[in-house]
């Protein structure tokens, strides 16, 4: 597998893993109690934030960073880019 395939399976999941606690955070705040042992639903909010921006950085990373192997810069070689 090549480096800039994992770091994109890696920014998928980061963004995955923040829409999950965001998905938390929601729940805790419409029921008002302890939701996996977190009292303070804002905690949810808090840490998504970091994941969710991870993930955007690595994706668009590998979206424009490429080495001269990928496929991707050779399509752009092609077009005259």
């Amino acid at each position: 597998m090549k480096f800039n395939t994992f770091v994109n399976y890696l920014g998928w999941a980061s963004g995955i893993f923040g829409g999950l606690l965001m998905l938390g955070g929601v729940i805790g705040f419409f029921t008002g109690t302890e939701f996996l042992g977190v009292r303070y639903y804002q905690n949810y909010f808090f840490t998504s934030n970091s994941f969710i921006i991870l993930g955007i950085f690595l994706l668009v990373g590998t979206r424009y960073c490429c080495c001269k192997d990928d496929e991707c810069c050779k399509d752009k070689e092609e077009k005259g880019q």
